[in-house]
């Protein structure tokens, strides 16, 4: 401690408190540079941000068609938080058009390119840098979803690019359910002018690959390769609201099978099945995530 009363004659020099270098960043953002954000864009999402959908029928223990080949999603709201959390004030997302001479003639697709811009330091304290990611989001044109949709998906495409949610298509193994009426399974719902079933998860079945992601998401080698999952405030049970809070009936096909949901959600509920889980399946990527209960794929 300096002598608050230095003799003159002694040459001391008076105390000058150091200079503080700049705020170490937090393990969990924001960012200060792009390596950091890089870190931290691809960390995984708490399993309140992720739903699952049963995208197609698939062939199941040798049968055609006997089962759906199920798909972990993030709502675009999701990616939004990431991003807010990450780089607060430090990203722009651009749309536009696809130009016509890129899609085919006669194509039943809307197209929608989105570009994603990080602006960050290279290194602590230097200049910053522009990062572009850039993808297009694609929707069928007699789709019910609406603009938003198309948005939503060119959003969530070019935020893959970034390394937000990359993982879901890389590190996560096929998941392919029976169909059937019970928990653990798809049901196949009948759509009245349409070739296609409807396929629906019962909530049950839902929480369940909920659980089981989340399971997988705090072991040793999810946490080696991508690290701690990152929340942003999601339920601890389920999943936000996400896009279904802006949903609107837009037409009556639409809010037929809207109604079809729900009655298929009601009618599990109250007789629920429970069919012998169906073993597991090995898959690739970054890491190999079984959920230990799910059948196998086609």
């Amino acid at each position: 401690m300096p002598n608050p009363n230095p003799d003159p004659d002694t040459n001391v020099q008076p105390f000058t408190p150091p200079t503080p270098g700049p705020t170490p960043a937090s393990a969990d953002g924001p960012a200060r540079t792009h390596a950091e954000a890089m870190i931290l864009l691809r960390r995984p999402f708490a399993p309140g941000a992720i739903g699952f959908r049963a995208m197609t029928k698939v062939a199941y223990q040798g049968r055609a068609h006997a089962g759906a080949q199920v798909a972990a999603y993030l709502n675009a709201q999701s990616v939004t938080q990431r991003l807010n959390h990450v780089v607060p004030g430090r990203w722009t997302m651009q749309f536009a058009p696809v130009v016509p001479e890129l899609v085919g003639e006669g194509s039943r697709k809307r197209y929608l390119a989105c570009r994603l811009t990080i602006t960050l330091p290279v290194e602590n304290g230097g200049p910053s840098i522009e990062a572009v990611f850039e993808d297009i989001g694609e929707m069928d044109s007699g789709s019910f979803a609406g603009l938003k949709a198309l948005y939503s998906d060119a959003r969530k495409r070019a935020a893959v690019a970034a390394g937000i949610g990359a993982y879901l298509y890389t590190a996560l193994a096929p998941v392919v359910l029976p169909i059937g009426p019970g928990d653990r399974q798809v049901q196949a719902i009948s759509r009245t002018g349409s070739k296609h079933d409807l396929l629906v998860l019962s909530k049950a079945t839902e929480e369940w690959l909920r659980e089981g992601y989340a399971s997988r998401m705090t072991s040793e080698a999810v946490r080696r390769d991508l690290g701690e999952m990152l929340g942003h405030g999601e339920p601890e049970s389920g999943m936000g609201q996400g896009e279904a809070a802006e949903a609107t009936q837009t037409s009556d096909a639409d809010s037929t099978e809207r109604q079809l949901v729900t009655a298929a959600h009601t009618l599990q509920a109250a007789d629920p099945v429970q069919p012998d889980p169906a073993p597991a399946q090995a898959g690739n990527g970054v890491v190999s995530v079984d959920f230990g209960g799910l059948g196998p794929a086609a």
